[in-house]
């Protein structure tokens, strides 16, 4: 019996099963960042539990706060929530990337 054949139908089917896409889990953060809703958080200090709550319903799977004159990267994350905050620690706006 010539294994071959099996062996390279079992690995062409183990690929395509990798590249399906899953669902993500009710209240799991999926990666994607989402800045609606987050308005009624504006103007309030950004302590670590607004930073924790904005990163959840944004979706984000990480968050930073930049402030006033900070020195960022500039590289886009897809799953990145940035908190902009004033020289006060006052949340101005929230932007994903």
């Amino acid at each position: 019996m010539k294994k071959a054949p099996i062996v390279g139908f079992a690995l062409t089917m183990f690929a395509v099963a990798a590249c399906a896409p899953v669902a993500p889990l009710p209240g799991v953060p999926t990666g994607e960042c989402s800045t609606t809703g987050l308005d009624n958080l504006v103007g309030r200090i950004a302590t670590p539990s607004l930073i924790s709550h904005a990163k959840r319903r944004s979706g984000a799977s990480l968050a930073r706060v930049l402030r006033p004159g900070q020195i960022v990267t500039m590289e886009y994350r897809n799953g990145r929530l940035n908190v902009n905050v004033d020289e006060k620690n006052r949340v101005k706006s929230f932007t994903c990337g």
